[in-house]
């Protein structure tokens, strides 16, 4: 299985049957990790929408959403091309109300403007890839 963390958020990629077990597994142990899964907060992509009453079934009572279309993983997302290019869109118009509210203080103190800049503001811009172009 393919597994992916970043902080307390994690995705896995593999059969739903082995996506079942890992799920279990995570519920059943995380805890005693300090990692407590929130099915409600959970989300199983589909990639092959045909499969969803089978997904629903096997993940029955669990509690998590099951869907097939476009969503946000780890800072990023999953889908179509016009929901990745709003949600950069989204993301740039953020960042740059930030830059502008940053702007009006190095006048009265420029090296907490500039420590605000680099530890916090420059690092969010990391995540977007050099080359977005789609994988199939």
């Amino acid at each position: 299985m393919k597994q992916v963390w970043y902080a307390d958020d994690s995705f896995a990629v593999r059969s739903l049957a082995r996506v079942k077990k890992w799920w279990e597994y995570l519920q059943a142990n995380g805890p005693d990790f300090g990692y407590c899964p929130k099915p409600a907060k959970t989300i199983l992509l589909l990639k092959d929408s045909s499969l969803m009453q089978a997904t629903q079934k096997i993940f029955k009572g669990d509690g998590i959403k099951i869907t097939d279309q476009d969503e946000r993983l780890l800072g990023s997302v999953i889908g179509t091309e016009s929901f990745r290019k709003q949600y950069i869109k989204n993301k740039v118009e953020s960042w740059v109300k930030y830059l502008q509210s940053l702007s009006k203080y190095p006048q009265d103190d420029p090296q907490a403007a500039y420590s605000a800049y680099t530890k916090g503001l420059s690092s969010r811009w990391t995540l977007i890839p050099k080359n977005s172009a789609r994988c199939e």
